[in-house]
Formats: C-alpha cells, structure tokens, sequence
C-alpha cells in the first residue's frame, strides 16, 4: 500500500470524524437556544454550558478540517536507500515484538489506518515518538524505548 493510499484513508476516517462533531456541535448550539434550556432560575446554568460545549465542539471540528486540508496538500516523497527519517517517511518498526507502522505526516495526528494487515499511526511534528523518529535509519533502537526501526519507505 502506497503512502498516498494512507493518506486517503486516514482523510476519510477525519472526514467521518468531522460529520460526527460538526452535527454534535449543531446539535449543542439548538440545545444552548432552545426552549428546552430556557433558564428556570438564577443558578440554572444549562444554556451556558450548552453553549460552551458547543463553542468547544466547533473547535474541535475546525481542527479536524484544518488537518485534512494539510493531508490534501500532502505530497510525500519517497526515501532513498541510506536517507535518515523525515516528514513523509513511513516507518515499519518493531515494538516489543509487534510490528508497528508510522507516518509522520504535518496533519492528522494519532489516525490510525490499517496497513498491510497491520495498523498505521499518524504521528504529527507535535508528537515526542515523532521527534525520536527523525533522523533514524532502519536498524536503529530508538532511546528510552524498545522501538528499532525495520524499514523506511
């Protein structure tokens, strides 16, 4: 499977994700105004707290259409023999005896696709496996944890 293959993959799981919360936050914002959450007091605070998820909902959904706009973009390169790991890089690794896969990719982070039979993570710039990963070449064990790196592609 192709890098471009798991970014496709991992812009349709965002997309799913962004139908969900863009209807959660409609639904928070109707809940906020609505009759039903008309306040009944002075310490009746649920339009409020309406209100704040769905403020909070809406951000959420931002983020998710911001990240797949940047995989959109995402044109990975792939690696030469001997070139360290960089952005784009698909990692196959070994974790205590469990074959993982990575994409450091610059959106979308903690996705997780199937690849091969086996799950693909993506790991984002903000992620410390991310910077661990970054310049490492296939054989290395990666410090501070049993990671050792197979094969990049």
């Amino acid at each position: 499977m192709s890098k471009s293959r798991i970014i496709r993959d991992v812009c349709s799981l965002l997309e799913n994700q962004l139908a969900i919360m863009q209807a959660a936050a409609a639904e928070a914002r109707h809940n906020a105004t609505g009759e039903e959450t008309k306040s009944e007091g002075k310490y009746d605070t649920r339009a409020i707290e309406a209100s704040y998820l769905a403020g909070a909902q809406s951000a959420q959904a931002e983020k998710i259409a911001t990240a797949i706009g940047i995989l959109q973009r995402f044109d990975p390169s792939p690696c030469q023999d001997g070139e360290p790991i960089r952005s784009g890089t698909l990692v196959e690794a070994e974790h205590g005896g469990t074959i993982v896969f990575y994409l450091l990719a610059p959106g979308g982070g903690g996705s997780t696709v199937e690849h091969e039979g086996f799950d693909c993570t993506v790991l984002t710039p903000e992620a410390a496996l991310y910077q661990s990963l970054l310049g490492a070449q296939p054989g290395d064990l990666l410090d501070g944890t049993s990671l050792v790196v197979l094969e990049v592609s």
